[in-house]
């Protein structure tokens, strides 16, 4: 039963990525710390050159990140930043998280509730 606590508690964490602002993720970008940036709808991840990861908000559709990326390519083409557009997924993927989040305590109140009426049968 603890195992199945410690499992669910697990589970339900969500890796921390600091949050930072637009304009600082543009000086990341424009100092060259950052070795790739994937934008996917309206974030953005910064992957630095120390393995570090920060996320921004950016205005959909971006305009500016992208932007500041191309031209840093342009003016530094020994240091490249990878640039990647991915498609924004959410919703899927919340509701597959609370799915499953949920999933183990109906599994175990559906144990006790079997458990329960079972127990009244034989009485």
């Amino acid at each position: 039963m603890m195992g199945l606590l410690l499992l669910y508690a697990y589970r339900s964490q969500t890796p921390a990525v600091p949050e930072v602002d637009v304009t600082r993720a543009l000086a990341d970008i424009n100092s060259g710390r950052v070795r790739a940036v994937t934008i996917a709808g309206s974030k953005a991840t910064l992957v630095f050159r120390t393995g570090a990861t920060e996320r921004t908000t950016v205005p959909q559709p971006d305009t500016i990140v992208g932007r500041a990326v191309a031209d840093y390519n342009a003016t530094h083409p020994s240091q490249l930043i990878d640039l990647t557009y991915e498609s924004d997924t959410q919703p899927v993927s919340v509701i597959g998280s609370i799915i499953l989040s949920l999933l183990p305590v109906l599994l175990i109140g559906g144990f006790f509730y079997y458990l329960m009426m079972r127990a009244r049968r034989g009485s």
